[in-house]
């Protein structure tokens, strides 16, 4: 096991498991005469299959990471064309915009506040891994 592990690698699985813990947190509340009704993001009758996507990912980018870190699991250099740190900018980003979407609905709730924030710090961490492993450069050809 590597004891010098990155602060990008920290922030991508703490990311992916605030994202996923999110999920089960109350994502909208309505409150009328004392009583408050929540739903967190695995109901699928209110947001379609937002919040079952948001704690996939959420699951994939934290675990994946995690999996590669401290369990030494070999993942595949490529998947569908992309690198790692690109494929967990694209499923962060993806879960930034559907949480962050969902934050400006009547009656938000904390789990949609956490979700963004995860999100973001997921977007973040793998920005400095790609940075890290010289993301100047311009795209190539295939």
């Amino acid at each position: 096991m590597d004891n010098n592990i990155k602060p990008s690698t920290i922030m991508l699985i703490a990311g992916g498991a605030v994202l996923l813990l999110s999920s089960f947190l109350d994502w909208f509340s309505v409150s009328s005469g004392g009583f408050s009704i929540g739903a967190s993001g695995w109901e699928v009758e209110g947001f379609g299959l937002h919040g079952i996507m948001v704690a996939l990912i959420g699951l994939v980018v934290g675990g994946g990471v995690a999996l590669t870190t401290f369990a030494n699991v070999s993942m595949p250099e490529r998947v569908l064309g992309f690198n790692h740190d690109q494929l967990h900018l694209i499923l962060g980003f993806s879960a930034f915009l559907i949480t962050f979407g969902l934050q400006f609905r009547d009656g938000a709730a904390i789990g949609v506040l956490l979700g963004w924030i995860a999100s973001a710090v997921i977007v973040a961490g793998a920005y400095m891994d790609m940075q890290a492993a010289g993301g100047d450069a311009p795209p190539t050809q295939f």
